[in-house]
């Protein structure tokens, strides 16, 4: 019985991985700034990225060369998939609750609708129905938020990452088509490490790292493992056997237990007007969901 639904434990798995991004984050910045904790997190990523590439090619898998016409784009995911992303992430997180990080960064696939609307894809009528009901959901929670503009800023950076993200999945598909996971991955990494490496450098600097914990520590190894490759790999076992529409239903949880996990953590509250935005975002999103997974591929901190 417990063999039969793998897939769904898995999945479980990786909500909850991708779910405790915000909160350890959060708690991490006690005594980590956020461009320090993105600066010491991707210079480990962009090394683990490497090592995964060196391997996959030894192993026949992937490839070092790409062609020169992609240089651009591989730069213009990057800078979209983690240099912007990460920045809005941490900066954002840094102003609001995890629960409201999660939740309008998993708008995504309203941005990502927005994107392929524009260039020329058709959309289905609850597909509208749905970015129509997440808008309005994503209004309220955020009006809200305008007694306390520095959670309000933090929103709006959140969704900043959002946009960024979507961005990202768009313009990143031809790239996933010509080349192998561990190539693209590791390229456009590298790409959006750059710049985000650079701008977060003096606070790194700035970061007296003695009085950082054990607990920090093991939080930046979780995040730079975790989320981005162990959960990875977890999801893309489970849509190859459930399918990519009933993994991505999952994602809708992320907030939810970001949620939970905030208010036994921050001991976050939630009044009328959050929790009926909150509800609307989440049912646009779940009516979304009827589209073509490809489109909204989730990928977490």
């Amino acid at each position: 019985m417990i063999r039969s639904r793998l897939p769904e434990l898995g999945l479980l798995f990786v909500v909850a991985v991708w779910a405790s991004t915000f909160v350890l984050t959060k708690q991490a910045f006690a005594e980590i700034s956020p461009l320090a904790f993105a600066f010491v997190r991707f210079g480990g990523i962009s090394a683990l990225a490497l090592i995964v590439l060196a391997a996959s090619v030894r192993a026949g898998q992937a490839q070092w060369r790409v062609c020169r016409a992609d240089l651009v784009r591989f730069g213009a995911v990057g800078l979209c998939g983690y240099t912007f992303y990460q920045l809005g992430f941490v900066l954002g997180l840094e102003r609001t609750s995890p629960f409201s990080s999660a939740l309008l960064i998993g708008t995504v696939p309203l941005f990502t609708i927005v994107l392929l609307t524009g260039l020329g894809e058709r959309q289905s009528f609850i597909a509208w129905v749905g970015l129509a009901v997440a808008v309005v959901g994503t209004v309220i929670f955020l009006l809200d938020k305008l007694g306390a503009p520095g959670s309000l800023v933090g929103d709006l950076l959140s969704l900043g990452s959002a946009i960024s993200f979507a961005t990202y999945g768009v313009i990143n598909r031809p790239l996933v088509k010509r080349y192998p996971t561990a190539t693209y991955t590791a390229y456009t990494i590298l790409a959006g490490a750059m710049p985000l490496l650079a701008v977060s450098l003096s606070s790194a600097v700035a970061q007296d790292w003695r009085a950082v914990s054990v607990g920090s520590w093991v939080v930046v190894a979780y995040m730079i493992v975790l989320p981005v490759y162990v959960a990875y790999i977890v999801w893309n076992w489970a849509i190859a056997r459930r399918g990519a529409a009933a993994a991505s239903s999952f994602t809708l949880l992320v907030p939810i237990v970001s949620g939970v996990l905030s208010v036994f953590t921050f001991g976050e509250t939630f009044d009328l007007p959050k929790l009926l935005g909150a509800g609307l975002v989440l049912i646009g999103l779940l009516l979304l969901q009827r589209r073509p997974a490809q489109a909204f591929y989730h990928g977490r901190s």
